[in-house]
């Protein structure tokens, strides 16, 4: 508090004002910058887990362990193009196991 007064007897009220509402605006913008990051990491956490998840039934549980060090290897770039990469390598995924499930049924149940 003390700092503050001595800086409004330097500098005017004006300056003051104005220095104290560009602190009060940036920390703002860093507590939004933060929740956003926070929304990033918790996106991808999700869409790791998935892709780990259909890895998983499609490959066998043995057989994914390079697969899960790709993924963690990557995870300081939290960008969107990263994030789209993910959803797009998790749409294949999805794609390619309803088309394993799908050959199972049939032959499951054999041509008719």
């Amino acid at each position: 508090m003390l700092g503050i007064y001595i800086f409004y007897i330097a500098c005017g009220l004006s300056v003051c004002l104005f220095t104290c509402s560009f602190y009060i605006w940036f920390a703002l913008i860093v507590e939004d910058l933060k929740s956003k990051k926070e929304e990033l990491i918790k996106q991808f956490a999700d869409i790791k887990s998935q892709i780990k998840k259909i890895n998983g039934e499609i490959l066998g549980y043995n057989q994914i362990t390079s697969i899960v060090s790709s993924l963690n290897l990557e995870e300081k770039d939290l960008s969107i193009r990263k994030l789209g990469e993910y959803q797009s390598h998790l749409r294949s995924l999805q794609k390619e196991k309803e088309t394993l499930h799908s050959f199972m049924r049939f032959f499951r149940t054999g041509p008719c």
